[in-house]
């Protein structure tokens, strides 16, 4: 078996592993926290984009128009997911926040019809990377808030909140030089590969921390 197709057949890891989580957070549905639920959601949505990214695909010979769509998905529920953490007690944080996700949504719409009219070596999408920078930030300023308020954190959310904090920084990293990752050579798809495991890691840290949720509130 080559790498790549030893690649073509790892992804399939991701679509079965997004399914487990969601099955995890329906069973514990009525145990968990409405942050559980949202990732509950996050799980959820990234199954049928990861699905639909792979008909379409299959379908039309790229789904790449699918990336800001992706990102916007990201941000808009960990932009959820950070409002009920405290955001939605601030009239100010709400209001920015909102601006945020109108602009994004807006900016995401234009980039969809930019990369469906521009050849895909000449694209240069930036909707991913600045989508991943916003949640890093989202999570950075609720550890911030804690610090300088000197509220104390539950170790779970303490636990929760890095993990989202690690995965998007490395997401970062990786997706930085995005047009290398879709014209690059070869090379690229070793990119791709450390990326899918990075995202198979902390799908099943989110599954964990529901399963964890919902067996301690039930």
């Amino acid at each position: 078996m080559s790498f790549f197709e030893f690649l073509d057949l790892f992804t399939l890891s991701a679509p079965i592993i997004l399914l487990m989580g969601v099955i995890v957070g329906i069973y514990f549905y009525k145990n968990v926290d409405i942050l559980r639920k949202i990732l509950t959601f996050y799980l959820a949505l990234m199954f049928l984009l990861d699905v639909s990214s792979r008909v379409i695909g299959d379908v039309y010979g790229t789904n790449i128009f699918l990336l800001p769509i992706y990102g916007f998905v990201e941000l808009f529920m960990f932009s959820l997911f950070y409002y009920y953490l405290g955001i939605k007690d601030s009239i100010k944080l709400k209001t920015a926040l909102i601006f945020i996700l109108v602009l994004s949504l807006g900016y995401t719409v234009w980039e969809i019809d930019y990369i469906q009219n521009t050849p895909i070596n000449e694209l240069e999408t930036f909707s991913k990377v600045v989508s991943t920078l916003i949640t890093v930030l989202l999570s950075i300023g609720f550890f911030l808030e804690k610090i300088l308020t000197k509220k104390e954190i539950s170790s779970d959310l303490f636990m929760l909140n890095s993990g989202i904090l690690l995965f998007y920084s490395l997401n970062l990293i990786i997706f930085i030089p995005l047009d290398f990752l879709i014209n690059g050579s070869e090379l690229k798809f070793y990119f791709w590969l450390v990326n899918l495991i990075f995202t198979l890691i902390f799908y099943i840290f989110l599954i964990s921390s529901i399963w964890k949720n919902g067996k301690t509130r039930g």
